[in-house]
């Protein structure tokens, strides 16, 4: 039987939002003074909620305290970057120990990135050769200039809902907006021409515009997992469809790794058994600290400037802080503790998230579903299977925003215009059945139940 969804009443929103707002005045009073140099009150354009953004002063383990003194569940992890939780003993320690020495030097430091170069490549191997950037924005950005330049052509292909970051390329339909055709302002002219959009999850349609635009057609790039559009997995069918049509039209293909390469001990590539030309990588590769990586084949990679002759290849790249020692080292120490039995432990958690969610929905009758992968988990309000970003627009966001909002309150972090969530290897199988008995409460709070 169809589910019809109701709006939510004003009087639930009320209470959610009187609850946030009792609880959370520190929070307020910190917006209040920051969004006046700082748009939105956020540094890094992360942390925006409705009413006001949640405020945090500390972590450790798998615990955030706000400005309140409130200790949350933290399902953000950072922006998914503390797999090991906050404040792992080791990276601190490999911190320290670098800081002690020096944070950067321009000059390249001896031993951390063959060191970090090596774990890399055990974990993926299609990474023959890397270099170290900021971040994944850089790292995509890279990606995409690397994959123009050996092929000679101009443009690039794209998911509908792919996010790779904020530069040019990756702006347009990136899944942050809620009209994929809109476009925003600033972007150098031409951007949107030299975009080709492609379906996800949509093998026949996406190998029909491949072909029909090959001639031009530079790379193609796809996470293995939409993240910002709420942790869709693709089909391995579709990744392995986007393997053979690249290869057989000259394309080179991208995988952007930068959530899913702690997605199990090889990444996405790796779980898919679907080997791209080039990875980008970003987010937990740093430790907690900014860090991104691109990398692939030999003969694609050659193509970036080399230590002995920097001005005689096609790609130019400098990153005065990409790739400095004291990311490297907490690099090093996070990989170094991502062994199988921690991704063994954190997968559980997420397939007891993802299940429980479903459970939860068939026994209350509502339209919540759970996607994602491994550690990770996206929500949505509806009845629709989530599979693309077409059907992903048809979760209630309203209803959503108010289910984080709500969560908040019974102390678990969430992203707020996208319920999604990170679990850590610090947490437990309890956390994972207080989440689900404060996600129904929520539900209920609310009215949706």
């Amino acid at each position: 039987m169809a589910i019809v969804q109701e709006p939510v009443a004003e009087q639930s929103i009320g209470r959610t939002e009187a609850r946030y707002r009792a609880r959370t005045p520190k929070s307020r009073a910190a917006f209040e003074r920051n969004q006046v140099a700082v748009p939105g009150g956020v540094p890094g354009g992360l942390g925006v909620m409705l009413p006001y953004p949640l405020y945090i002063e500390r972590a450790q383990g798998r615990h955030v305290w706000d400005a309140d003194g409130h200790r949350l569940v933290d399902l953000l992890n950072g922006d998914w970057v503390f797999p090991l939780g906050h404040g792992n003993p080791k990276i601190n320690a490999a911190i320290t120990a670098q800081l002690q020495k020096g944070i950067t030097f321009c000059q390249p430091e001896p031993d951390l990135q063959y060191a970090l170069s090596q774990l890399i490549q055990e974990r993926i191997p299609s990474m023959e050769r890397m270099r170290f950037t900021t971040s994944g924005t850089e790292a995509t950005m890279m990606a995409l200039r690397v994959g123009r330049a050996f092929t000679g052509r101009p443009k690039i292909a794209k998911i509908m809902g792919g996010y790779h970051g904020t530069h040019d390329a990756s702006v347009i339909a990136n899944g942050r907006y809620t009209d994929p055709t809109f476009v925003p302002r600033g972007l150098i002219p031409g951007t949107k021409e030299s975009v080709v959009l492609l379906p996800y999850n949509q093998p026949d349609e996406c190998e029909r515009i491949i072909r029909a635009e090959a001639e031009e057609l530079g790379a193609v790039i796809v996470e293995p997992m939409l993240g910002g559009s709420g942790m869709i997995p693709a089909t391995k069918e579709y990744l392995e469809r986007l393997r053979r049509v690249t290869s057989e039209c000259g394309v080179v293909l991208i995988f952007d790794e930068v959530v899913t390469c702690t997605l199990g001990p090889h990444g996405a590539q790796g779980r898919m058994g679907v080997i791209p030309d080039l990875t980008t990588m970003g987010k937990a590769l740093g430790g907690g600290l900014p860090l991104g990586a691109f990398g692939g084949r030999s003969d694609i990679m050659d193509l970036v400037d080399s230590a002995l002759y920097p001005f005689d290849r096609p790609v130019r790249h400098a990153s005065t802080v990409g790739g400095i020692p004291i990311c490297l080292a907490a690099g090093v120490a996070q990989l170094e503790q991502l062994t199988p039995e921690v991704h063994a432990h954190i997968e559980a958690l997420g397939e007891q998230v993802r299940s429980g969610v479903g459970a939860l929905a068939t026994r209350l009758g509502v339209p919540l579903q759970a996607t994602g992968l491994g550690q990770f988990f996206g929500l949505h309000w509806t009845s629709v299977p989530v599979v693309d970003i077409d059907t992903a627009f048809t979760s209630d966001s309203d209803i959503i925003g108010r289910i984080a909002l709500g969560l908040c309150n019974e102390g678990y972090l969430c992203f707020y215009f996208n319920v999604m969530g990170v679990l850590s290897l610090p947490m437990t199988s309890e956390d994972i059945e207080g989440f689900l008995q404060a996600l129904e409460a929520t539900l209920k709070e609310n009215d949706l139940c």
